[in-house]
């Protein structure tokens, strides 16, 4: 990953976040208005603390292990590496493949994690 891909990830980021800031104020400012009790303000309260959720998961901290490994590997620009397993903490072996570039990876556990794209 170059340094202008990283920095576009960080000020990617940086706008999820602020993203998820303005809505958290905009549920609170709802939530203290006079109003806030109205079925369409409790929506709205909903919607936004929603949104600012499914945008931290999504984006900041993915709680899929494979969306972590996948961000981990690609980071490393190395076409194999080792790391430990989301599941049992155990070594994880990937390999980036040459030809087109897919995936593939598996804990040395038996029947624990494993994927091919």
């Amino acid at each position: 990953m170059s340094a202008t891909d990283l920095s576009h990830a960080e000020a990617f980021k940086a706008g999820v976040r602020a993203m998820v800031d303005m809505a958290l104020i905009a549920a609170i400012t709802l939530e203290v208005r006079a109003d806030a009790g109205d079925v369409r303000q409790r929506a709205a309260v909903a919607a936004l603390q929603g949104l600012a959720e499914g945008a931290k998961a999504a984006f900041l901290d993915p709680p899929n292990p494979l969306i972590r490994i996948f961000k981990m590997i690609a980071e490393d620009p190395a076409s194999s590496g080792v790391l430990p397993c989301p599941t049992c903490a155990g070594r994880l072996v990937w390999v980036r493949d040459s030809f087109n570039g897919h995936l593939h990876g598996q804990c040395e556990t038996a029947g624990c994690f494993r994927w091919m794209q």
